[in-house]
């Protein structure tokens, strides 16, 4: 595996241990009950659903491995004593180096050097960064229980090690010496003598060695993680913790306060009332700072946006009382909120991209996605609107049902948008059941590398019934399709257990064998190979070709949906400056409170949206944001912004109108910047790309 820099090694490996702290309290009876009864449930559930035959023995021994991943530092060997509590009759075959370490993508990172061991004995000691023994790297390890089989052998035998101290790289030869006290446990590896795999044999050992804090639900939850990555990418398990944030944008709604907000300088400043919400009804307004939530001083404090939610979000009719800081008023405002049901808008925006073309972003798939843009499209059709752009950019998701239901509102007749089909489960067809509004007028889907899962299923169906174009990229390349299910303690385990396949029959599912985190790596590796930039980079399957059902032109399986249309990435008009300001939240930090000091003289100068797209000039702004990012850090770089002055300046335009108005406007000013927008409307004016579908 080539890994593209620490950069990313350090974000992947975030991503997987997410929402798992090193904190909790002493498992209770009740817990240890749901514990006893979920392994099994899941690991029956898995065998019974899965899209693929399971070896069932593998899978309970990739548990048992995972249990490992959350021990913070790791050490291979225990207190020889302890073993012997909770294995009488456990004989350690096996001893390691001797050293406790932390995990740093490429490198150990030792902790501890135990003594008597044959690190101590070879000089290593703790600060050093092993990479390599006997010739093998960690680059393809992300889990500790990844590592161990390369520190572990018969005793006596002797490793090479190579190691960094201080800068400079250091060999040693260490032997794997027995260390007086301490023997080592092997869990989850069958080809290596002693092994334990079974969970219920393994948890009372991983329960000794994790912190006191720590409970049995979590270290069952690592072990749940990691056997779920290696079935594949997509299976997952969500702990209570995450179950809220993950499933709130696609029911498209969500009990709290009802304000956007964003973090300028430890205070909780409001960008915007949501409409109607309980805030806007208390009196919030744009612009006021929490100061205090339930008599909790909050500024100044370093909250960051999880305490922020934990805070505000609660039951439906449950109140909250906050102080709050307004400009220009000398004492605090007190306002008691009840909280109630928050709507999550799946449409980013909704306009006009130009006469008789109307455009609609659609940033995810809820429950609520196709109603949102079956109101758009009317209100598009009042303003003259013929044709469609659905932008799915990025978009990377979420019900299958939403994606039929909204590429019923495009195709006339009775088809078939997808279909799915699994080990344990019939082929099932999705097919059109009622007169959708935009049966008529051309269509043009937007697409890139990121627009995956419900995107490729309606991308899919509009072009294997030749109602439209797709232009952009290839994109994601996911045709697995998940099914909930839930676990005794309220946690859920999504499993996948389809295929889905686009109406002439494609599976557009990339391959997963060399594992989760290559195959999400896939998607930036297309950036080294030039797809990104050149159409004739794409991947194509040729041994896996369908036909379009009208048209009969030739479309192919295995590696997502390549567009009709192929647009490069745009990296003209950036910088490293640019970049930079982006990156360190320079436009919105600025812009929050450029309109928050200025929001009554440009409220004045700009009544409307249109007169400030019109009229408004950052010309007389841009130094401001120059100072204001030179004040948190990014020093000005002139010939990085002269490189991108455009996207700056359409960028800070862009956020001022999103903090004055509303999230929408943001996409109505940047989209200046969308190159696959813009081919897309020369395409619809000039009309000749839609020949080769007529």
């Amino acid at each position: 595996m080539k890994i593209i820099s620490k950069y990313t090694i350090t974000s992947l490996i975030a991503l997987l241990f997410i929402g798992q702290p090193l904190i909790g309290q002493e498992t209770s009876e009740e817990e240890k009950l749901q514990t006893t009864l979920k392994v099994p449930q899941l690991l029956a559930n898995i065998d019974l659903m899965y899209v693929e035959e399971v070896n069932k023995k593998e899978l309970e021994m990739n548990l048992v491995k995972g249990l490992y991943n959350g021990v913070r530092p790791f050490s291979i060997y225990q207190d020889s004593k302890v073993i012997k509590t909770i294995y009488p009759d456990y004989v350690s075959l096996y001893e390691s180096i001797g050293i406790s370490f932390k995990f740093k993508g490429d490198s150990l990172s030792v902790n501890e050097v135990i003594k008597g061991s044959g690190a101590e004995k070879a000089g290593i000691k703790e600060g050093d960064k092993i990479f390599e023994i006997d010739g093998k790297n960690f680059q393809d390890d992300y889990y500790f229980c990844e590592i161990y089989p390369k520190l572990i052998g018969e005793p006596n035998s002797t490793v090479t090690v190579k190691y960094a101290r201080d800068g400079k790289v250091e060999t040693a030869s260490v032997t794997r010496s027995t260390i007086e006290g301490k023997g080592i446990v092997i869990f989850g590896y069958e080809n290596l003598e002693g092994s334990i795999n079974t969970y219920n044999e393994a948890l009372p050992y991983f329960d000794h060695i994790y912190a006191d804090s720590v409970t049995n639900g979590l270290i069952t939850e690592y072990g749940i993680r990691y056997m779920l990555e290696q079935l594949d990418p997509h299976s997952s398990y969500i702990s209570l913790e995450d179950l809220h944030d993950m499933e709130a944008p696609l029911k498209g709604s969500f009990t709290g306060v009802g304000v956007r907000f964003q973090i300028d300088k430890d205070t909780i400043v409001v960008a915007e009332p949501i409409p109607g919400g309980p805030s806007e009804k208390v009196g919030i307004m744009a612009g006021d700072k929490f100061i205090f939530i339930d008599d909790e001083l909050v500024a100044g404090v370093g909250i960051n946006n999880s305490g922020v939610r934990s805070r505000l979000l609660g039951e439906k009719g449950t109140e909250v009382k906050v102080k709050m800081k307004r400009k220009g008023v000398s004492e605090l405002l007190t306002f008691t909120i009840k909280r109630d049901k928050i709507p999550i808008y799946s449409m980013d925006a909704a306009y006009m991209a130009a006469p008789g073309i109307g455009y609609v972003k659609l940033n995810n798939f809820s429950a609520t996605s196709v109603e949102e843009v079956r109101e758009a499209i009317n209100d598009l059709k009042r303003d003259g609107m013929k044709d469609l752009i659905i932008d799915l950019q990025s978009n990377g998701g979420g019900y299958l049902m939403t994606a039929v239901n909204l590429a019923d509102e495009l195709l006339d007749g009775s088809k078939t948008v997808v279909y799915t089909e699994g080990r344990a489960y019939p082929k099932k067809l999705y097919n059109t059941r009622y007169k959708g509004l935009m049966e008529e007028g051309r269509i043009i889907v937007l697409v890139d590398q990121n627009s995956a899962s419900a995107s490729e299923i309606v991308s899919g169906a509009v072009q294997d019934w030749d109602r439209g174009l797709i232009v952009g990229r290839r994109t994601f390349s996911k045709g697995l399709v998940q099914k909930p299910v839930s676990l005794p303690d309220g946690t859920t385990v999504r499993i996948t257990t389809s295929r889905y396949y686009t109406p002439s029959g494609r599976c557009i599912q990339k391959p997963y064998d060399n594992g989760s985190v290559e195959y999400r790596k896939e998607k930036y590796d297309r950036y080294e190979t030039g797809e990104l930039f050149h159409a004739d980079s794409i991947k194509v399957n040729t041994d896996d070709v369908h036909y379009t059902m009208i048209k009969n032109r030739p479309v192919y399986g295995g590696e997502g949906i390549i567009p009709d249309v192929f647009v490069p990435l745009d990296t003209t008009g950036t910088s490293d400056y640019f970049s930079e300001l982006i990156r360190n939240g320079i436009f919105s930090g600025f812009t929050l409170n450029y309109v928050n000091d200025n929001r009554k003289n440009l409220e004045d100068k700009y009544p409307t949206f249109d007169k400030y797209k019109e009229n408004f000039k950052v010309d007389k702004v841009i130094k401001e944001l120059i100072k204001y990012g030179e004040n948190e850090g990014v020093a000005y770089d002139e010939t990085g912004y002269e490189e991108a002055k455009t996207a700056i300046h359409t960028r800070l335009k862009a956020n001022i109108a999103q903090n004055l108005y509303d999230r929408a406007k943001f996409y109505e000013i940047i989209n200046e910047l969308n190159s696959e927008l813009q081919v897309a409307i020369e395409i619809l004016q000039k009309g000749d790309e839609f020949d080769k579908i007529k």
